[in-house]
């Protein structure tokens, strides 16, 4: 008689299997994500030496892995070496999983297995893609983050880069919006050298969301807005966006678990309530670099695009079940970050 442990061992649960079936859904957590800002880009090492030309951060060539170096972080002549995050996260197939499920049968026990590992591997998943969140909203701000939010790296100080900033003066009157708006605009596409974008959105934390749409200038501006399908915030509750003097204002209300030294979390704004970013949206300085996993069929090779996660499996000792092992592999960087403009009030 088949055992739990035998079913366990069919193709329907190999490791490949498992990959391709985590991997279905298209990762879209968060808003960076949602819009596409970064371009997925695979590499066959898991370091990135970074240098900089004409302020532009580039992908140096890397060496073989474990050679001279790959180690997790150095400056030396321009040249930063970063290892790209390693994520692992294991879950198992435990008799508490399947206890006292009195119905059995092939076929019924293949339907139900098949429950367990796909709800187990969804639980894993969006626990990656939470982690891949933190990580986007830290490129956007020209930071490597790990998972903790410890800061690895801030390319604005690494490579002497001034991080653009602009003050809106929203608490004031007189101020010219629509001016500053266009200001930004010029200064991004400056800083884009010819590179196309398909435009700017500006991210903007609660507070400065508030001011803007409230602002007199913005407000006057407004009297006669008609955008088909859309609200106008004059008049309406605008929660999500809206287009103003050729941009794209969105108010994010998103937050992340940020882990303290003493082991609790706390929840912090992907954007602070007063500040925005001015990011350009479209192009190529936005990559997220994806690495082998931690095996040795897979050293040295680049992964396919669409494999983020990877799974692998193992019995556990005196039959007590399997052990499910994922990690993903992660670096989200901008090439490019002087073309992110920090907006205060």
């Amino acid at each position: 008689m088949a055992t739990v442990m035998d079913y366990l061992t069919a193709p329907e649960f190999s490791d490949d299997r498992l990959t391709e079936a985590i991997n279905v859904a298209a990762y879209d957590t968060g808003r960076p994500a949602q819009l596409g800002i970064f371009r997925d880009v695979t590499i066959p090492t898991t370091f990135v030496r970074l240098g900089i030309t004409e302020d532009e951060i580039a992908i140096i060539p890397s060496r073989e892995r474990g050679g001279e170096s790959n180690v997790n972080m150095r400056k030396d002549r321009g040249v930063l070496n970063l290892d790209i995050p390693h994520f692992p996260l294991d879950d198992a197939i435990s008799p508490a999983d399947l206890q006292n499920i009195l119905q059995w049968g092939e076929t019924y026990a293949f339907t139900m297995l098949g429950e367990v590992v796909t709800q187990k591997q969804a639980a894993m998943r969006m626990k990656h893609e939470r982690t891949w969140h933190h990580l986007d909203w830290g490129a956007l701000k020209g930071l490597i983050v790990d998972a903790e939010g410890v800061v690895l790296a801030n390319l604005y100080t690494e490579f002497g880069i001034a991080q653009p900033s602009q003050a809106f003066s929203l608490g004031t009157a007189g101020t010219n919006v629509p001016a500053l708006l266009r200001s930004v605009k010029a200064r991004t596409g400056k800083e884009l050298r010819g590179s196309s974008t398909s435009g700017i959105r500006i991210f903007a934390g609660s507070t400065w969301f508030d001011a803007f749409v409230s602002h007199g200038s913005v407000t006057e501006a407004l009297k006669y807005y008609m955008v088909p399908g859309q609200p106008n915030p004059n008049r309406d509750d605008v929660v999500d966006e809206f287009r103003f003097a050729g941009v794209t204002i969105e108010r994010v209300d998103e937050e992340f678990a940020h882990r303290r030294p003493d082991g609790t979390f706390e929840m912090l704004a992907a954007v602070p309530a007063n500040e925005a970013l001015a990011v350009p949206m479209g192009t190529d300085y936005f990559r997220r670099y994806i690495a082998p996993p931690d095996s040795i069929d897979l050293a040295n090779r680049a992964p396919r695009p669409e494999n983020k996660i990877f799974v692998s499996t193992n019995d556990l000792p005196h039959g007590k079940g399997k052990e499910i092992h994922t990690e993903s592999n992660i670096l989200p960087i901008c090439t490019r970050p002087q073309i992110i403009t920090r907006l205060t009030m």
